[in-house]
């Protein structure tokens, strides 16, 4: 009896491995209809929308700087076996890549989400890492009122490129909407409300929440790279003289910048993750944050 059970045990584990390793061949993964983005926010769009019913290829890791970063074979693979292709715009390391796109996949829809969007622009800026084109800041995605105003582009895409799921997307598209609308108007309320307008931050993510709501961001960094002692004691000025409560860190970028300016002036940092898959997640945090620091 226990002979029969090892053989029966090893011949179910045997088809599962089998079954396992079937998912990851090219007729498993063509099974699927594939959308790719440039950054994991926008797969949290494409995954509310249409029900998690596509498969969505992000471009940009999280935890990596999206000027240097260079996707991978199987990332390429993805995107030539999209349908679409949603593009921030002017992310560095995309722009590397963008020519090649109709090289990669000449019948995918490229949907680039800084299209008419009121964008912001200042002086070329080297970040190091990367460079802004022309000074366009890319952080389209930090303000509840832009992506309020590109839900239609990204839903009416999807129903373009694979109308079998409109119904579906149609259902999610009201949901989300409101959800939308809901954390814009509470960031118009701060706005109106909060006795402070004022924050720093190490890597410029906010410009467009700051614009769209009242708020001012002082950027850390200076000209696009760590700031150099004499710009900390600048920075430590500025974070006296219009008492900085807070003071925002991402995750791929040095903290140490922040804690000394902290230690001078006894503002928090606050760790926050513009590139977080889950952005109503993100931003009702960074209401939070808000609401706790500026008032």
């Amino acid at each position: 009896m226990k002979l029969l059970r090892k053989i029966v045990l090893t011949f179910t584990a045997a088809l599962l491995m089998q079954a396992f390793a079937g998912c990851g061949s090219p007729e498993f993964r063509e099974s699927r209809e594939v959308v790719s983005v440039s950054i994991s926010p926008l797969e949290y769009f494409v995954d509310r929308l249409t029900g998690n019913n596509l498969e969505v290829n992000v471009m940009l890791p999280p935890g990596v700087g999206h000027g240097s970063y260079s996707p991978s074979p199987g990332q390429f693979e993805r995107l030539s076996d999209s349908g679409i292709y949603f593009r921030v715009g002017y992310l560095g390391y995309e722009r590397a890549f963008i020519g090649r796109l109709k090289e990669l996949n000449p019948s995918m829809k490229e949907v680039n989400l800084s299209e008419g969007v009121e964008l912001i622009r200042g002086p070329e800026i080297d970040h190091g890492d990367h460079v802004h084109e022309g000074g366009i800041d890319p952080h389209i995605w930090m303000s509840p009122s832009v992506m309020l105003s590109l839900l239609p582009k990204i839903s009416g895409s999807i129903i373009e490129v694979y109308p079998h799921l409109q119904e579906t997307v149609e259902e999610n598209y009201s949901e989300l909407a409101s959800e939308i609308e809901a954390i814009h108007r509470d960031f118009e309320r701060l706005g109106q409300e909060l006795p402070r307008r004022s924050f720093m931050i190490f890597h410029p993510a906010l410009t467009y929440l700051a614009r769209d709501y009242g708020f001012e961001q002082i950027a850390m960094e200076h000209d696009g790279k760590e700031p150099s002692p004499r710009h900390l004691g600048r920075l430590v000025k500025t974070a006296r003289d219009e008492s900085i409560p807070v003071i925002f860190i991402q995750q791929e970028y040095d903290v140490r910048s922040a804690q000394l300016i902290s230690q001078e002036t006894g503002a928090a940092v606050v760790p926050i993750n513009p590139l977080s898959y889950d952005w109503m997640e993100s931003m009702h945090e960074l209401k939070t944050h808000f609401e706790t620091h500026l008032r």
